[in-house]
């Protein structure tokens, strides 16, 4: 029978930032940002991005662009790209003609301070709808040797995000395992894109002009591309 670890959700900004104090040596945290930044990360490696550098704030960013010339300058503020960016963080943006074979340094609001928050896990993937069976494909691979899976949900500025808690919830119910968030999946009503263009990001995004943004994030199994974090710290297939 399959081991199933401890199932801990971080559920706002807060929760996930106090993970960087904690012992996550024996954990596997999935880093959860579905408007938009993880799946666009995962949308970057799946079109032959070589890596991505995560920074949490803007002159990080532009001190790590600077450092490492070639690479893309991506992400965003309030959904929008910065000044000088290459690229925002429209996972449509990052086709195959634009990112392959490039480095990408990539900065959002919450989404890359959720990867730098479980830098000390044990493993750290990226997770979104558009890879959600190799997500859980991995987190069983690993089921045997560690002792928690921790769903990191990114958030909206500082408060919870019901599409990250969509996502944990279908992984949960992807995996087959106990716990309380997959009522919140089984409890959903309409199409998936429905329910992600309701939430106060999916609302935000249509006030951009960004709704194919939405539509693009709530494809389920689009790739088998997972991104895990390395030593460096850099994202990568």
């Amino acid at each position: 029978m399959e081991k199933q670890p401890s199932v801990r959700v971080a559920w706002t900004p807060a929760d996930v930032a106090a993970l960087a104090g904690q012992d996550l040596s024996r954990s596997l945290c999935v880093a959860i940002d579905v408007l938009r930044a993880t799946s666009t990360l995962t949308t970057a490696l799946a079109n032959g991005a070589t890596a991505i550098i995560p920074a949490a704030e803007l002159d990080e960013a532009r001190q790590l662009h600077a450092a490492n010339p070639g690479a893309l300058l991506c992400g965003e503020r309030h959904g929008l790209p910065p000044d000088g960016f290459d690229l925002g963080n429209s996972p449509r943006e990052f086709t195959r003609a634009r990112v392959a074979g490039r480095l990408i340094v990539h900065t959002t609001t919450n989404g890359t301070r959720a990867v730098r928050a479980c830098a000390t896990a044990a493993e750290t993937v990226i997770g979104c709808f558009l890879n959600i069976s190799a997500v859980a494909d991995r987190i069983r691979a690993r089921a045997s040797d560690i002792d928690c899976l921790v769903l990191a949900c990114a958030g909206t500025f500082e408060d919870f995000s019901m599409e990250d808690a969509l996502f944990a919830g279908a992984l949960v119910e992807h995996l087959g395992w106990r716990h309380p968030i997959r009522s919140l999946w089984a409890g959903r009503t309409g199409p998936l894109e429905m329910a992600l263009g309701l939430t106060r990001n999916g609302r935000r995004l249509k006030e951009l002009g960004l709704r194919e943004d939405i539509l693009f994030c709530a494809q389920i199994d689009t790739t088998p591309i997972l991104g895990t974090v390395n030593a460096r710290g850099q994202i990568a297939a």
